[in-house]
C-alpha cells in the first residue's frame, strides 16, 4: 500500500480528536469528523513530497505536538469547560503560584494520548529498510490531491456560514467553543493563533460610528449622578471559591458555614444569585463586580487590557462621590496585575502581603482570619466615608490546610480535594464570624454597607463527582444550580432588614446595588440592582442566561440562536420560544462588553464629545 505510514498517521491523529471528545464529553459528529480529517490532511500533505526517512521522522514529530496540544486542552477543558488559546501567554507567570489546583486535572488515563507514539515509532523502525517505489511525479500527485481535497472539505462550510452571515464568523464570537465546532481542532488553533499574534503586533481599532450606536443601544448615555444623602462607608468583602452549596450544609451533622448561616438574620441573603466568570476565574470575579462588565472569552481582563483602559468602575465612582478606597489582597502585589489594575480603575491604595502580619499561611496566603481582621484594622485608618474591598484566599484549590485548623469529622468522603474544600470553607466561615464580631465591637457594623460574596464555584461540581453525588445533583439544572450559585450577602446600612431575597442576579449587578443603595446613579454600567422591581437578565460567557424561572443553554455546534429552554423550578425542558425574547439580547450584552474592553469605548467615546 502507497503511503503506509501516512494512513496510519491520518488513523492515530483523528483517533485522538475522537479520545478528546469522549474525555471531554464533547460534541463529535460525522461532520465533524470529515472537517477534522480535511485538516489534518491540508497542514499534514506536504510530507508526501519527502523521501521516506525524512517524512516518517516528521510525521513521528507532528503525532506527538498534536498529542501535547491535546492533552493540554483537555486539562485545560475540565477546569475551564473551554480551549487553550495564544492570549493566555500572558497569564504564564502567574500559574506557579496556583499550579497545585491544576495538577488535580490530570488522569492516568490521559497518557493514553501518548501510547500510540511507541507502536508508531516501533512500527517505523520495523519497516525502516522498506524500499519506497513512488516516483516524485506521483508524490506531487498525492499531495497535491490531498492539499486540494481537504482544503476544500474545509473552506466549504465557511463559504456557507458566512454566506449566511452566521455571528461567529461575520462578527466577534462569544465562545471558543462554537469556533472550535465550526472549524474543527486544527481550525480553531490556527485561527486563534493568528489573531493572537496580529494582537499582540496592533492595537485595536478606533471606535466607529456603528460601534458607538451598538453600545448606546445597550448601554444608554445617562449623566451619573449622586444624591445628598450621607454616604455609608462600604465593606465588600470576595469569598474564594465559595458555593452556595454549603450554606446551611451538614456533614456528618456539623454545620459547614454556621456563621454566614446565622447571617441571614441580619442581612439580605439571594440564593439565586450566580458567579459569572470565566477564564479568569478570581480575577473575572473582582474585575465583573468592579465594573459589571463581562469576563472575555479568552484570558483575563485584569492581564489584558484593565491596567490602561478606562472602565467607570465602582471604586472610581465612589471617590468622585467623596469617598476613600482601598483594596485588600494578601499575596504578591503584582499577581495578576492587581497593582497596575487597581491603581487604574479608582483605588487609592492597595494593601498586600506586606501590609499583614507574618503568621501561619492557609493555602497560598496569609490565613483569612488574620487577613479580614487586620482589613478591618487598615480601613479604620481611612478617610471616612470610605470603600474597602477585601479578597480573601484561604479556600483557594487545591484546598489544603494545616492539620492545627481542621476541626470537622468528615468520615465517610473519599475525595480527598473534597474534604480538603469542607474543611477551608469551614474555616473561612469561622474568619468571616470573626471580622462580622469585630465590626460590631467596634461600632463599625451598624451604620455600614456590609457585602458577602462567592467569586466563582470549586471545581468540584461535575456531574458523578462526590460533592454532586452527595447534594443528589443529576438534573441538568441542578448541577447548573451546583456548578453556578455563589452565595450574596448584603447588609444595608442603617436597617434591621434581613431574609431571603428572591431576585436572580449575577456578579455583574452587585456595583449597580451597592450604588442603589448609596445614592449614585452610575452612567456605563450593563448590570441592574437587585433590589429595583424589574427583572434582571443574568448571562453567561458562552451565552447562556437565567431570567426568573427559565435557563437557556445555548447550542454550540449550531449558529447562534440555538439551543434548549429550561423551566428552573421542574427542571423540564419547555419550547424555545419561551427564552427566544432574550437570546439575542445575552448576545448582545457579550458582545458590547467586548467591544467596551477590547477598543477601550469609554476613553475613546469620552475624548470624541
Amino acid at each position: 500500500m502507497k503511503f503506509l505510514e501516512y494512513w496510519i498517521y491520518l488513523i492515530l491523529s483523528i483517533s485522538k480528536i475522537f479520545l478528546f471528545s469522549m474525555y471531554a464529553v464533547t460534541h463529535f459528529s460525522f461532520s465533524f469528523f470529515v472537517l477534522n480529517l480535511a485538516s489534518i490532511v491540508v497542514l499534514s500533505s506536504w510530507t508526501l513530497l519527502l523521501n521516506r526517512k525524512k517524512r516518517n521522522l516528521i510525521l513521528l514529530v507532528l503525532l506527538f505536538l498534536h498529542s501535547t496540544l491535546l492533552v493540554s486542552d483537555l486539562w485545560y477543558y475540565r477546569y475551564f469547560n473551554d480551549l487553550l488559546s495564544i492570549v493566555l501567554l500572558s497569564d504564564i507567570t502567574q500559574m506557579s503560584d496556583v499550579g497545585g489546583g491544576f495538577l488535580t486535572l490530570i488522569e492516568a488515563k490521559d497518557f493514553l494520548f501518548f501510547v500510540d507514539l511507541l507502536f508508531f515509532s516501533l512500527f517505523l523502525f520495523a519497516t525502516r529498510h522498506k524500499e519506497e517505489t513512488v516516483t516524485q511525479k506521483r508524490k506531487q500527485v498525492f499531495a497535491g490531491a490531498g492539499f486540494v481535497l481537504g482544503l476544500a472539505f474545509v473552506v466549504i462550510p465557511l463559504v456557507m456560514s458566512y454566506s449566511n452571515e452566521e455571528e461567529w464568523l461575520v462578527g466577534e464570537p462569544i465562545s471558543n467553543m462554537r469556533e472550535y465546532y465550526q472549524l474543527g481542532f486544527w481550525g480553531y488553533h490556527g485561527l486563534d493563533f493568528a489573531q493572537g499574534i496580529g494582537s499582540f503586533f496592533s492595537k485595536e481599532s478606533s471606535l466607529t460610528k456603528e460601534d458607538e450606536q451598538r453600545i448606546r443601544k445597550v448601554v444608554p448615555d445617562t449623566p451619573s449622578t449622586v444624591s445628598d444623602s450621607e454616604k455609608p462607608n462600604i465593606i465588600v468583602v470576595q469569598l474564594e471559591s465559595f458555593q452556595t452549596s454549603v450554606i446551611d450544609h451538614q456533614v456528618n451533622g456539623q454545620e459547614l458555614t454556621p456563621h454566614l448561616n446565622a447571617l441571614k438574620k441580619e442581612a439580605l441573603f439571594f440564593p439565586s444569585f450566580y458567579h459569572q466568570t470565566h477564564e479568569g476565574r478570581t480575577s473575572d470575579a473582582e474585575f465583573i463586580t468592579l465594573t459589571s462588565l463581562y469576563s472575555l472569552k479568552s484570558g483575563s481582563v485584569y492581564t489584558r487590557y484593565a491596567a490602561e483602559n478606562e472602565f467607570d468602575a465602582l471604586p472610581e465612582l465612589l471617590r468622585n462621590a467623596g469617598y476613600d478606597t482601598a483594596a485588600m489582597h494578601a499575596f504578591k502585589k503584582d499577581f495578576w496585575n492587581r497593582d497596575e489594575v487597581y491603581k487604574n480603575i479608582g483605588f487609592n491604595q492597595f494593601f498586600s502581603r506586606p501590609d499583614f502580619p507574618d503568621e501561619q499561611d492557609i493555602g497560598m496566603a496569609v490565613n483569612d482570619e488574620d487577613f479580614l481582621t487586620t482589613s478591618v484594622e487598615l480601613a479604620e485608618q481611612l478617610k471616612e466615608p470610605y470603600f474597602a474591598f477585601m479578597v480573601a484566599l484561604s479556600s483557594h484549590t487545591p484546598y489544603t490546610i494545616p492539620d492545627n485548623f481542621e476541626e470537622l469529622d468528615l468520615t465517610g468522603y473519599e475525595d480527598p480535594l473534597l474534604k480538603g474544600y469542607y474543611e477551608t470553607v469551614h474555616y473561612v466561615d469561622g474568619a468571616v464570624g470573626t471580622i462580622i464580631e469585630q465590626l460590631k465591637q467596634k461600632g463599625m457594623w451598624d451604620d455600614s454597607l456590609i457585602v458577602f460574596y462567592g467569586d466563582h464555584d470549586s471545581g468540584l461540581t461535575q456531574e458523578e463527582s462526590e460533592m454532586a453525588q452527595e447534594l443528589d445533583a443529576k438534573t441538568k439544572m441542578e448541577l447548573f444550580e451546583l456548578d453556578r450559585q455563589v452565595p450574596l450577602f448584603i447588609k444595608p446600612p442603617n436597617s434591621t432588614e434581613a431574609g431571603t431575597v428572591d431576585s436572580v442576579g449575577g456578579q455583574i449587578d452587585i456595583a449597580p446595588t451597592i450604588l442603589d443603595i448609596v445614592g449614585i446613579t452610575p452612567s456605563h454600567m450593563l448590570g441592574e440592582s437587585l433590589l429595583d422591581e424589574t427583572s434582571n437578565l443574568t448571562v453567561f460567557r458562552d451565552g447562556a442566561f437565567r431570567y426568573e424561572d427559565l435557563y437557556f443553554e445555548p447550542d454550540l455546534t449550531s449558529p447562534a440562536g440555538n439551543g434548549s429552554c429550561y423551566e428552573i423550578d421542574s427542571g423540564q425542558k419547555v419550547a424555545i420560544k419561551e427564552c427566544s425574547e432574550f437570546i439575542e439580547t445575552a448576545t448582545e450584552q457579550l458582545y458590547v462588553s467586548d467591544l467596551i474592553i477590547r477598543k477601550n469605548a469609554w476613553q475613546q467615546i469620552k475624548t470624541s464629545e
